[in-house]
């Protein structure tokens, strides 16, 4: 029998590492420090090892006698868990970025810093918000996160643009350029992920 509550154990702890390791990466970025880094590849470790644990226990659903609420629910859970790796691999992809910025000491523009906190402060708290809905164990408060949705896409685009007037008055590096813009983007995919784990949510009855 597939057990549901070891199931949502674990995708409590995977919400709970995906919002350190988010922090954990931001702080690396703010504090040039990498030993930051290094704590925040250890919460990708935890995620990668607990969706492997909830793969292992949904394969079980072939030999278990599940009713079909029971089975869809199972599977959405598989959907919520997989987008919590991915967050984990976009963190990893703007660590990647930061540590490169450290080890070549380069520096961003005070605009970008600003631009980049508040991509990070508007993902963080949507983030929050999840952890929160699973930590309660109640769906329906996702409505809220849902309700409060930015529009990441649109803040992405004015911020490109804002950075290319930069590099046109020399505020920025080509590499540090491509950095920011790299950091950007793979922001908004960590909050797309968030976005299709709220509307999951929504989903289990």
């Amino acid at each position: 029998m597939v057990d549901l509550n070891s199931i949502k154990v674990k995708i409590n702890q995977m919400s709970k590492s995906a919002s350190s390791m988010w922090q954990l990466t931001y702080d690396a970025f703010i504090e040039h420090d990498v030993d930051l880094i290094t704590k925040a590849l250890l919460e990708e470790d935890k995620l990668n090892a607990l969706e492997e644990e909830i793969n292992k226990e949904i394969i079980g659903l072939a030999r278990s006698s599940v009713t079909p609420e029971e089975k869809s629910r199972v599977i959405t859970y598989a959907n919520i868990a997989g987008d919590f790796e991915l967050i984990g691999d976009y963190c990893k992809d703007i660590l990647e970025r930061i540590q490169i910025k450290i080890e070549e000491k380069l520096l961003f523009s005070e605009g970008a810093v600003e631009e980049y906190k508040n991509l990070y402060n508007k993902t963080k708290g949507a983030l929050d918000e999840v952890v929160f809905v699973l930590e309660k164990d109640n769906p329906a408060l996702i409505k809220e996160v849902l309700r409060k949705e930015e529009h990441i896409d649109s803040l992405v685009d004015k911020y490109r643009h804002n950075h290319d007037q930069r590099m046109l008055v020399g505020e920025c590096t080509p590499m540090g350029c491509n950095m920011f813009l790299n950091m950007l983007d793979f922001t908004a995919a960590v909050y797309y992920h968030i976005k299709k784990i709220a509307k999951s949510l929504l989903e289990i009855k």
